[in-house]
């Protein structure tokens, strides 16, 4: 169910397990960039604190981080096949958390981009 519901978002950054990865319809991978994953960390800390304007700015900087990593040409077999041999590898609560941080990331989608 988690690999069906990142299939339909669009992507963005997730911290699993201490380590990033770009997760979305359109791209599976591990995100090493340190702009971008010190990005996560403010916008998860923006967001705990409810700071709105601060949030949606970190909010839209790992939007664009995430379109920026695409690659050329799109392969959704292989993305698909990635994700699930991520996913499949996660603890219960890994996965919890990874679910919790999907809740917010369609949360703030309605929020900031509709």
């Amino acid at each position: 169910m988690l690999l069906e519901e990142f299939l339909q978002q669009p992507g963005f950054i997730y911290e699993i397990n201490g380590k990033y990865y770009f997760l979305g319809k359109w791209i599976c991978k591990e995100c090493t960039e340190l702009d971008a994953t010190d990005s996560v960390s403010m916008y998860q800390m923006c967001r705990n604190q409810q700071e709105e304007k601060e949030t949606n700015m970190y909010f839209q900087k790992i939007r664009a981080y995430s379109d920026f990593a695409l690659e050329v040409p799109y392969n959704p077999e292989k993305i698909k096949s990635d994700m699930q041999a991520i996913l499949e590898t996660l603890s219960d609560e890994n996965t919890a958390a990874l679910s919790e941080q999907l809740a917010g990331f369609k949360k703030d989608l309605a929020k900031y981009c509709e």
